[in-house]
């Protein structure tokens, strides 16, 4: 086995032939221009909003190799808004999961004040998809808190043909330490019963408030 890393000013390495080989060290060029702080800033903001749903994104894209390098580039594309230094993520436009089944439709989530409960309602029977779509498919729903960083994913929590579910606010990730609503965000996506497919997320803001 031959000799393999910096040495000095010297740099040792292996050919693909198997033969010993040296090259002189060079300082790598980093002339931090504006496009290349641009270009890092952007990497920087969508790995750290993603961080927290690495987890929950490879059950969302479970036939995904690399998923949340997949994830990541897809919010490069789509999620990161703004202008070079002022730059901030959409995250009503990240996809968590991805798959062939049949999204929920007309998903709403209402926040009771006076019980602490996030209701989530939806059309329990999609039409006019080709998709694959059944009652039993079960429902997964994942809650991020920008707040502090942190997400949960319910996973299994009800079915489709149920067109319903609830979560207790007190279960969701720093949730006591949190002033504002808007630093949460949801997305329902689906499993099918056999546990090899999954939806495209959905997501979804809660909006509306009601008080008993």
């Amino acid at each position: 086995m031959g000799l393999s890393g910096r040495i000095g000013p010297v740099i040792a390495y292996v050919t693909k032939g198997g033969r010993q080989a040296f090259r002189q060290y060079t300082v790598p060029s980093d002339p931090k221009t504006l496009m290349q702080l641009a270009s890092r800033m952007r990497f920087g903001l969508a790995n750290s909003a993603l961080s927290p749903l690495n987890s929950i994104i490879k059950h969302g894209y479970r036939d995904v190799n690399n998923a949340f390098r997949s994830a990541v580039s897809m919010v490069l594309k789509n999620a990161v808004t703004g202008d070079y230094p002022n730059y901030s993520v959409d995250y009503s436009k990240i996809q968590i999961a991805g798959g062939k089944l049949q999204p929920l439709d007309g998903v709403t989530a209402t926040v009771d004040k006076d019980s602490g409960i996030v209701h989530f309602n939806w059309d329990p029977q999609p039409e006019g998809s080709s998709r694959s779509a059944k009652g039993d498919d079960q429902v997964n729903i994942a809650c991020l808190n920008t707040a502090v960083s942190e997400a949960v994913n319910f996973i299994n929590k009800t079915k489709r043909s149920d067109g319903i579910a609830a979560i207790d606010m007190n279960r969701l990730p720093g949730i006591e330490t949190t002033n504002s609503l808007n630093d949460l965000h949801f997305w329902v996506y689906l499993t099918s019963g056999d546990l090899k497919s999954n939806s495209d997320s959905v997501y979804v803001k809660s909006v509306v408030y009601s008080v008993t």
